[in-house]
């Protein structure tokens, strides 16, 4: 089930983020509620880990469709904590927290003071992030891989977002 399910979030979240915001919030607290399940509690069964990252995930599209100031600062917040900590679990496990911590925190602001860019910028790099993750990041050349997938999601979403903004003028 997770072969399919976390590369078709990262599919939608790489070329969609910008235009379904609670969607990417409603991702990035899965994601971090998967990254985060571990740690609180400790080893758990499978299914446990899930339902802590389904509740997250569900939490925070409630909150991206009720309260969008809040889910802004909280979806900038857990996309930073997610990009972050996957990147440094890579290189550096020993760091990664802490780190991961403050990334959420400068997320959480860059999202608040441009909104439009950074929300392209995260939902690419959550996307690929979910993708990468699935199909193994250990790849001879996920590194590659993954820059290429939030480049190619950038472009999409931002030619989407100028094309729709050319409309409206």
């Amino acid at each position: 089930m997770t072969d399919l399910f976390l590369p078709a979030l990262g599919l939608v979240l790489l070329f969609m983020g910008r235009r379904l915001f609670w969607f990417f919030v409603g991702v990035a607290g899965f994601a971090a509620g998967l990254q985060a399940a571990p740690l609180l509690f400790g080893s758990q069964p499978f299914w446990m880990v899930w339902a802590v990252g389904l509740g997250c995930g569900v939490i925070g599209a409630l909150l991206a469709l009720f309260f969008q100031n809040l889910a802004i600062a909280v979806g900038g917040f857990l996309a930073g904590f997610t990009i972050a900590f996957h990147l440094l679990s890579m290189f550096n496990p020993n760091t990664v927290i802490l780190i991961s911590l403050g990334c959420g925190v400068v997320g959480a602001v860059a999202l608040f003071l441009s909104f439009d860019w950074v929300l392209v910028f995260l939902s690419a790099m959550i996307g690929a992030t979910l993708i990468i993750d699935s199909i193994g990041r250990q790849l001879p050349y996920g590194v590659l891989i993954y820059v290429v997938l939030v480049a190619v999601g950038i472009a999409v979403q931002a030619r989407w977002m100028l094309s729709r903004r050319a409309m409206v003028r």
